[in-house]
């Protein structure tokens, strides 16, 4: 924590350390500019790209991950996923409040040196499941967990779009970004774990996931120990505009939602909310890990739950590559 004085005024300054400078550190930027107070230090491997983001968002760009640590309060790190754990880790054991996107690494064994690092350190830590901020998703949530479809029993999600950073990019090389299943399937094993609970068995299918590498699509089939069975369809292979979708239906009822035909979330015939376009999820995970953060509490998206939505994401990464069910 830091102090800026002007004259007489003391301003409070929280300053964050920004890890990586590619398209989403621009999203989080461009979010994290409308926190007041906030002042930031921008570190990239390539130091002039620092320096281009430190003119975007003013801020000081500085050559090591060293430095960055010495002069901020918190990090928040967007990088490949397969240097998750290494940087998070680090940035841990120096005391200092913890941003990161998600997974928390391709890795499993990589992921719990984070979950065992995170318990003993008194800093808050959040993984990036925004999927959790998205209205319409939280809306589900609470209506499932209120009983408002009574018990689940049949739940479908769907999530794609392109093929991000193209065939050339790091999230083609499944070893660097985990592939369809740890990369963007993981939003809504997040959600269903969250809502529904553990998982007890994985079927999987996959384009890409034996090859490990290109753009993929995939297909995993769930089921919950409450009896639920759930259909998650991801893909990078829709040429389309970026779609997601859901249906719950339970014993007393159904929820649905679809973002290429309906704007809001549907149960039967009655509007349930608007997803209004200030309140972005983006925006609100962010507010809500700085928030958290200067109080000196945990994260409300606990890095246990991140480290679950992992292992269901990696259980179904190793079905499809196996053609074998796995268990929990």
């Amino acid at each position: 924590m830091h102090y800026a004085y002007s004259g007489d005024i003391i301003e409070f300054m929280f300053k964050i350390g920004v890890v990586g400078t590619g398209r989403l550190s621009r999203v989080h930027l461009r979010h994290l500019s409308r926190i007041p107070d906030l002042s930031f230090h921008f570190y990239d491997q390539e130091f002039d790209r620092a320096q281009e983001l430190a003119s975007e968002y003013p801020g000081t760009a500085v050559r090591s991950f060293d430095e960055l640590l010495a002069e901020v309060d918190a990090v928040d790190i967007i990088v490949p996923n397969d240097l998750h754990a290494e940087i998070a880790v680090k940035a841990i054991e120096a005391g200092k409040h913890t941003f990161l996107e998600k997974p928390l690494d391709v890795s499993v064994v990589n992921a719990k040196r984070v979950v065992e690092a995170a318990k003993s350190a008194p800093v808050t830590i959040q993984v990036g499941h925004v999927l959790r901020y998205f209205s319409m998703y939280r809306k589900a949530h609470d209506l499932v967990q209120s009983g408002a479809v009574g018990k689940p029993a049949a739940i479908r999600m769907t999530r794609g779009g392109g093929m991000p950073g193209g065939e050339s990019g790091w999230f083609a090389d499944h070893a660097r970004s985990g592939g369809i299943f740890m990369d963007l399937a993981i939003h809504d094993l997040d959600w269903l774990l969250w809502t529904i609970g553990p998982a007890t068995e994985v079927y999987a299918k996959s384009v890409g996931a034996k090859v490990g590498h290109g753009a993929d699509y995939g297909l995993a089939t769930i089921s919950f120990a409450n009896g639920c069975v759930a259909h998650v369809e991801s893909t990078w292979m829709d040429a389309q505009e970026p779609r997601t979708a859901f249906e719950i239906a339970g014993s007393d009822g159904l929820l649905d939602y679809d973002s290429r035909t309906n704007a809001t979330l549907r149960t039967g015939t009655k509007l349930e909310q608007n997803h209004h376009p200030d309140d972005d999820p983006f925006y609100l995970q962010l507010l809500d890990f700085v928030t958290c953060a200067q109080a000196g509490k945990p994260a409300n998206v606990s890095i246990e739950e991140a480290y679950a939505a992992l292992e269901l994401a990696d259980a179904c990464r190793r079905s499809a590559v196996s053609s074998q069910p796995v268990f929990f």
